[in-house]
């Protein structure tokens, strides 16, 4: 079964207190994320070249490794059809739209950690701290805690003590109550999609089920214990297939971003909204809970695809 396939995956919770005045954009996905990035690459590259094309250290580099996720098809055959690796994190920004924030208020980053990225933790600590004492990332910050994003919010690092946890709390299934016939999905941040080649603009389930399933695939062969083989997916493809949509109702989210690879404004629209589905979806119960954390479609890593289920 797909069950034993699923890498392990941490959600925690960074909480921030703003130092100055914090200008940001409504959607601060990019902004932290390219951030952090920037600081975790100062903190472990070991040539100091501008770039990292060509370096021979790419597949053990932890910034390689977690943020820019090698292509290694001669390692991993799954990847042969795709232009980049999935990432093996999930981070989802501050949801508030405000662009402008006082200091002294709170405000919180989400991360999935997945696999290899368990044992970075310091690296995100650290990158994240000399993010906020630099300011040039919308304002200066610091960084209170992180607490585990399940239930219970334990303390896995206090920003007072300098103290981390010895052990990170993983996520487990909670078995739902069966059979579950319906499913409401709502979107919090923005999803973004192709369905055949083209963005979808209202995706329904057979689309967005198809994409976690690709997603969830990629992850188990390369972080988990999958081998590549996605014979696990057929039937659940098959049965998506035949999950009756009831309810679509998407809006528009535009916004771009500044690509520091492109040296451009790259559009990132997507669509917000809600999604009620019915049918036989018991077998998808885990798969949706997993969803939860690790998103889906494109730009995960900067939140995009953030969903909350309900099951019944």
């Amino acid at each position: 079964m797909y069950h034993s396939l699923l890498p392990p995956i941490a959600p925690v919770r960074f909480c921030f207190e703003t130092l100055s005045p914090f200008r940001v954009p409504e959607y601060k996905g990019a902004l932290f994320r390219g951030g952090f990035g920037q600081f975790f690459r100062d903190l472990v590259c070991i040539t100091r070249q501008p770039t990292c094309a060509g370096c021979p250290y790419l597949p053990e580099c932890p910034y390689s490794v977690i943020f820019e996720t090698p292509v290694l098809p001669e390692k991993l055959s799954v990847l042969r059809k795709y232009p980049n690796a999935p990432h093996p994190f999930v981070m989802v920004p501050p949801l508030d739209r405000r662009t402008s924030i006082p200091p002294g208020a709170e405000m919180a980053v989400d991360l999935t950690l997945i696999g290899p990225a368990l044992g970075a933790l310091p690296h995100f600590i650290m990158g994240f701290e000399q993010m906020g004492n630099s300011a040039r990332y919308g304002g200066k910050f610091r960084l209170k805690s992180v607490r585990s994003a399940l239930e219970g919010s334990a303390l896995i690092f206090d920003g007072f003590t300098r103290r981390i946890a010895p052990a990170i709390p993983l996520w487990q299934y909670a078995p739902q109550p069966l059979p579950i016939s319906r499913m409401d999905f709502t979107f919090l941040t923005p999803l973004r999609m192709r369905t055949r080649g083209q963005y979808n603009p209202a995706p329904d389930f057979v689309a967005i089920a198809h994409a976690l399933l690709r997603r969830v695939h990629l992850l188990a062969a390369i972080y988990g214990t999958g081998d590549g083989d996605a014979a696990w997916m057929k039937p659940l493809l098959a049965l998506a297939d035949e999950i009756k949509t009831e309810v679509n109702e998407f809006a528009l989210y535009a916004w771009d971003r500044m690509s520091g690879r492109q040296h451009r404004r790259v559009d990132m629209d997507g669509v917000i909204g809600k999604l009620t589905v019915s049918g036989d979806l018991t077998a998808f119960a885990e798969l949706v809970r997993f969803g939860e954390w690790i998103n889906v479609g494109s730009g995960t890593s900067m939140g995009l695809g953030r969903y909350r289920a309900e099951l019944s």
